[in-house]
């Protein structure tokens, strides 16, 4: 009996139903070579397994969310909010902090977005979106605080950033775009003119990243996208 379900739980198509046989059949059952008639143990081990089996149903069924779209988007929600604190906090957080949050937060949507097919896959580039995102925030805010960036340049930065932050927090599906993008190519544009040091093409640089993101993923963008 086990050779078949050591087969199916070699299949992916049937490593659940197998796999689930396998364990019950060898909880309630408890095959050895030694015959014994001995039913009170046995009634009581078979209780015991089919509480159990219940009682995980009965959690999995109030934990996880009948429509995984709502975690999705809520998780999205969750990444957009992170984006602005980076973009409005006056403490920044290493690089590597953001890192570990932001994959934290696709590797909770990847398990719900398996069988979305280009609906989830477009999600899955909403998330590696967020990510490029933050880090070129992060570069700008450290650009912010560098004494190679003129004051005139830190200034720009943070009226970018406010009205990133503004496009994160408020913004709703089908409203028409702010200014954003238009505004990060005009920074990025100027300080590329006037200056051809390494720090200030690099936050040029950064400036039209973000403004690319946002183009090539205008939904992730919008507060409470469906």
């Amino acid at each position: 009996i086990l050779v078949p379900a050591a087969l199916g739980m070699a299949n992916p198509r049937y490593v659940g139903v197998a796999t689930a046989f396998a364990i019950n059949f060898l909880a309630f059952l408890s095959p050895h070579q030694v015959m014994t008639y001995d039913p009170e143990p046995f009634l009581a081990n078979s209780a015991a397994v089919l509480v159990g089996i219940l009682l995980a149903i009965g959690v999995f069924a109030v934990v996880l969310p009948a429509d995984p779209w709502v975690t999705v988007n809520r998780i999205l929600q969750t990444m957009r909010e992170d984006l602005a604190r980076l973009c409005l906090h006056d403490r920044l957080p290493r690089r590597s902090a953001f890192e570990s949050l932001a994959y934290d937060r696709i590797n909770q949507l990847m398990p719900l977005l398996q069988n979305a097919g280009k609906k989830g896959d477009a999600v899955l580039g909403d998330g590696i979106a967020a990510v490029t995102v933050g880090l070129e925030i992060l570069r700008l805010r450290n650009a912010q605080q560098s004494s190679a960036i003129p004051p005139e340049t830190a200034l720009s930065i943070t009226n970018f950033l406010r009205g990133l932050a503004r496009e994160l927090l408020f913004r709703r599906p089908g409203e028409p775009q702010t200014a954003t993008v238009a505004v990060a190519r005009q920074y990025a544009a100027g300080i590329a003119e006037r200056s051809v040091a390494a720090e200030m093409l690099q936050t040029a640089a950064s400036l039209r990243i973000i403004a690319a993101a946002i183009e090539d993923f205008p939904d992730f963008f919008a507060k409470d996208r469906v």
